[in-house]
């Protein structure tokens, strides 16, 4: 048995973040984020990629966690959340508390 699927009534922040299409994957990284299982590395646009786990949102929306680190550097991997938009679209969700040191991006 499934668990039952919620749906937020509430907003947990004053202001939601409206997103610009900016953060919208290029379609190698779909489908990469389609067809790999977790564990899965990769490289794009010089930022090191490893795939982990799927899971749903509470809102409902179908993720995957993913760690980012820039390549041939030594730094700590970056854990991200990349979902599924309406459109069947992956993007990078928002961090809800931006880090000034880790700012690693694929440059979508």
């Amino acid at each position: 048995m499934s668990p039952p699927v919620l749906h937020a009534t509430r907003a947990l922040i004053d202001e939601p973040i409206k997103s610009n299409g900016t953060s919208t994957l290029p379609a190698y990284l779909s489908d990469v984020l389609d067809s790999q299982q977790q564990g899965y590395t990769g490289e794009y646009n010089n930022i090191e990629f490893t795939l982990g786990l799927q899971y749903t949102s509470a809102l409902g929306e179908y993720c995957r966690v993913v760690y980012l680190k820039r390549a041939e550097q030594l730094a700590e991997q970056e854990r991200r959340a990349v979902c599924k938009n309406t459109n069947q679209q992956w993007i990078v969700t928002p961090q809800v508390i931006e880090n000034k040191n880790n700012q690693i991006s694929f440059g979508a």
